[in-house]
């Protein structure tokens, strides 16, 4: 088996949540790779640690606690993929990592790549990972697949066939300013002002509809600045506001003391929605 042919990527779980995996792996098929075996796995903390942990020892302890959160949130699906590299590249794993999976900071995702054309969300909500080189593909392959499987793969043929399932949507800006909008109406400013301030609110939730998914995070750290800008004084009258506001402070936040305060004003939001909501707050 000539491993430089080979490609490890993973549908990763908001993929699969968004019911994209079938799209992606049609994407892959399109620019001439062929699907070998897949499987869909819940990625434990364990399993996240060490497929990307323990070969980068770079990888920073919150930014891993993150990421674990974020797999163990449904399953993903786990793809070995064939193709012939152009002379350019050195391998599958390196014309997938460099052409087609994107950066994994949406707003610098190129233009059809598959970050770009699906709509990544954050650092962490990317929908795509992909091994960079052999090396890696051969390690990160033997995490989800035995030897067994591997060794029958020029034998079988795997029917194409994914699981149906209830399509969702994650949408950052939408899940902030419904946010945004209840902490304004449960707080004490003065009616005027929550009058003036829910107006922006809303305007922005508006214009936020016309935003890409792969830029609504960069744009909505720059209305965070207006806003702050904007509603300074009133804003740092109310500890909720100035907590969820105050983008400089961020990463001071006790999030899980922040989604009981939510949950307490009537603000229940889903596993997806708090690690959406904290993965993009504290990668700002």
């Amino acid at each position: 088996m000539n491993w430089n042919n080979l490609g490890f990527v993973i549908c990763k779980p908001d993929a699969v949540y968004l019911d994209l995996e079938q799209d992606i792996l049609s994407f892959l098929r399109q620019k001439g790779f062929q699907i070998l075996t897949y499987k869909y796995v819940t990625i434990t903390p364990d399993l996240c640690r060490r497929l990307y942990w323990e070969e980068n020892k770079d990888y920073s302890e919150w930014w891993h606690e993150l990421e674990s959160e974020f797999f163990n949130l449904g399953e993903s699906l786990c793809v070995l993929v064939q193709g012939t590299p152009p002379s350019s590249y050195q391998s599958v794993s390196d014309l997938i990592e460099k052409k087609w999976k994107g950066n994994f900071r949406p707003e610098k995702a190129k233009e059809g790549t598959i970050r770009h054309t699906f709509g990544s969300r954050n650092g962490i909500f990317n929908l795509f990972h992909s091994s960079d080189c052999t090396s890696a593909t051969k390690r990160e392959s033997s995490i989800f697949f035995t030897a067994e499987e591997i060794e029958r793969l020029p034998y079988q043929r795997v029917p194409y066939s994914l699981k149906q399932k209830e399509k969702h949507n994650l949408d950052i800006a939408d899940l902030y300013f419904r946010i945004k909008q209840q902490c304004i109406q449960v707080s004490s400013m003065h009616p005027e002002v929550k009058k003036r301030y829910k107006n922006y609110i809303d305007e922005k939730h508006y214009q936020a509809m016309s935003v890409s998914n792969s830029l609504k995070q960069t744009w909505l750290y720059k209305t965070l600045q207006e806003e702050y800008q904007m509603f300074y004084a009133d804003i740092y009258e109310d500890h909720l506001l100035k907590c969820i506001t105050d983008y400089k402070h961020f990463r001071n936040i006790d999030y899980d003391k922040l989604f009981r305060v939510f949950a307490a004003i009537g603000l229940n939001l889903t596993s997806w929605e708090t690690c959406l909501f904290k993965t993009t707050m504290l990668d700002m």
